[in-house]
């Protein structure tokens, strides 16, 4: 709990930087009003959601501030002799974070009452606190600004960590695979080697091997009822000549019939045909299994291409950006979220030229647009969730617009949208500076940004330029 203190003296004021511009009166009218506080360390000074209504001076020791609803937040610190709280001219009502004494510490406080008079006793003071008001916003803009690219970072991050997932495991699984067939396929032509095969029948099993061309190659072309009749009469011929009849699946899904085993079958007695036809079993098997590993891998390529285009690596702030690849590259660091129930229609012009642009900021508009798009069709039960992207070449600009099927925004708040800080999405989720990067970004490409909106119907049109102006 807080403690009384030693009262402030206009003398103690005198000392410190911030109130030594001021004359004798101002400091003895600014002691007189000051009301002195002391905390011990660890002690909480502000709490978040409280009503804003103190200017504050820290006299001794320091106070840490930070947002604990915002685990990306920064702390921000202020040591003696700084100001905080409300300070003139200052719109604040709410106090945004909670302040934490740090060791002992002494503060001043004034109630926000007093500084319409503060300003014309102590204009000095209230010159620097102008300054300190407009660096404050400058700071936590900052901050909030790098929250919000955390936030979007660590979503994407874990759609990618998801989207890796599966094709890696895939590759791990048939890699372990893989090495058990070829394990199983040595130890059948150890075996074989151990007989005297005939050479035409060693030359028919190098036929029938070389015939396996692809992966179900045997069944891509047949219903479930046509490769049920084939392996039961391919088991009915194996069970005949007293060879494994469960090896009949395998056989047809590489494409082997009767008619091509029978030739083989004539030349060896059952045991030497049976580790013939296993070889076989296990080639096909390799086969898939290392065109299963390609797909995998190849997919992972994607995803690591797909990131390195989305970031812009090796290229330089401004150069010439194909508008349209960029939007799907983004669109698929969002495939984890658009594949659960939303429809993406591409409405591309198809013949859009380059446009001067730092391709990696482009990329932000778009991931702060869909991300809004998908968040705002979440937040209703019921109803169709279709992301619509149209871009068209005018005459002057590229247009892009992203039109979403949400419940839309409200009348009274639609013109706040791209305020700071402005959220209407629940504490955690949103820093309320996501539209606000958007529509700067867009300005600094010397573009500009509409926003239309209904009920099942919101539409964001970016308008960019063919050509910048020079500055």
């Amino acid at each position: 709990m807080p403690t009384d203190c030693d009262r402030l003296t206009a003398d103690e004021l005198a000392k410190m930087p911030l109130f030594a511009d001021d004359d004798r009166a101002a400091l003895e009218w600014l002691a007189d009003k000051f009301t002195v506080y002391c905390f011990e360390s660890g002690e909480i000074i502000i709490r978040e959601g409280s009503p804003a209504k103190d200017f504050i001076v820290i006299l001794e020791g320091e106070v840490h501030f930070r947002r604990p609803s915002d685990p990306y937040a920064a702390v921000f610190v202020r040591t003696a002799g700084q100001p905080t709280g409300v300070l003139p001219f200052s719109r604040i009502k709410v106090v945004g974070g909670r302040g934490t004494a740090v060791g002992r510490t002494r503060i001043a406080l004034m109630p926000a009452t007093e500084l319409r008079e503060l300003v014309y006793r102590a204009p000095n003071l209230a010159q620097k606190l102008v300054g300190e008001m407009t660096d404050r916003t400058r700071e936590m803009a900052r901050s909030e600004e790098r929250s919000a690219k955390m936030l979007a970072l660590g979503k994407l991050s874990a759609g990618l960590a998801h989207e890796l997932n599966n094709p890696a495991s895939a590759v791990l699984r048939s890699a372990m695979l893989l090495r058990e067939a070829q394990n199983n396929r040595r130890r059948e032509a150890i075996t074989l080697r151990s007989h005297v095969i005939p050479p035409e029948a060693q030359s028919r099993l190098f036929k029938l091997s070389d015939a396996i061309s692809d992966c179900e190659m045997g069944t891509e072309k047949l219903d479930a009822l046509q490769r049920a009749d084939l392996e039961s009469d391919l088991a009915d011929w194996l069970r005949e000549r007293n060879l494994p009849e469960e090896l009949a699946g395998d056989l047809v899904d590489a494409g082997i019939r009767t008619e091509h085993l029978e030739p083989f079958a004539k030349l060896l007695p059952p045991e030497q045909s049976e580790h013939g036809l296993r070889i076989l079993v296990y080639d096909h098997q390799i086969l898939c299994l290392t065109r299963e590993i390609e797909e995998a891998s190849r997919r992972i390529s994607d995803l690591v291409q797909a990131v390195k285009a989305y970031s812009y690596m090796d290229k330089t702030p401004i150069s010439e950006v194909d508008v349209e690849p960029g939007i799907d590259v983004t669109l698929r660091m969002f495939q984890h979220q658009l594949k659960h129930g939303f429809t993406v229609k591409r409405e591309f012009a198809g013949n859009l030229p380059k446009i001067p642009a730092n391709g990696s900021e482009l990329n932000q508009i778009w991931t702060n647009l869909i991300d809004n798009a998908i968040a705002a069709m979440n937040s209703q039960a019921n109803g169709d969730k279709i992301l619509t992207i149209r871009t068209v070449l005018e005459p002057d600009d590229v247009l892009v617009e992203f039109t979403d099927t949400g419940p839309g925004i409200p009348q009274e708040i639609r013109g706040r949208v791209f305020e700071p800080f402005f959220t209407t999405k629940p504490v955690g989720e949103g820093t309320g500076l996501g539209l606000d990067i958007v529509q700067r970004i867009v300005h600094t490409h010397q573009g500009n940004i509409q926003v239309n909106s209904r009920p099942g119907h919101t539409s964001f049109q970016v308008r960019l330029p063919l050509a910048r102006q020079q500055s």
